[in-house]
């Protein structure tokens, strides 16, 4: 097989200019810098309406990352509020099926109790990415 050396050049000649630091790039570090004690790490939040993908699409993207070297986790805050109502449920005897299942009472907005525990759950799972981006 014949290898054109332009072509083959291509592949690796692109990833050099990639890797080049520019005076723009180094602003935007400088920047990001300032904000953050440990500025090696990233978040990347996955928000959306249920069953769009969010789930899968984090797990593959911590695989891939994991793989190429970049230590991440994820926080996934709806896992976080299934075990907590599992617990609730638990205590009160009430039986849902699905251990965690919440029903569509959970998330409506004039449910105060069920609108404490969901704002409960979201400050638990970033003060657990906080600790994590930290370095703890």
């Amino acid at each position: 097989m014949v290898v054109d050396e332009a072509n083959s050049n291509y592949y690796t000649k692109g990833s050099e200019e990639i890797a080049t630091e520019t005076a723009l790039t180094l602003r935007k570090l400088e920047k990001r810098n300032k904000l953050t004690r440990n500025s090696k790490r990233l978040v990347i939040a996955l928000v959306g309406l249920p069953a769009r993908g969010k789930s899968f699409v984090s797990r593959k993207l911590e695989t891939f990352l994991n793989w190429s070297g970049v230590k991440c986790r994820i926080f996934n805050v709806g896992k976080y509020r299934r075990q907590a109502y599992a617990l609730i449920s638990k205590e009160s005897n009430r039986d849902r099926g699905q251990a965690g299942s919440c029903d569509a009472n959970f998330f409506d907005a004039k449910n105060k109790e069920a609108a404490a525990l969901r704002e409960r759950v979201a400050k638990i799972a970033l003060d657990d990415m906080l600790k994590w981006l930290d370095g703890d």
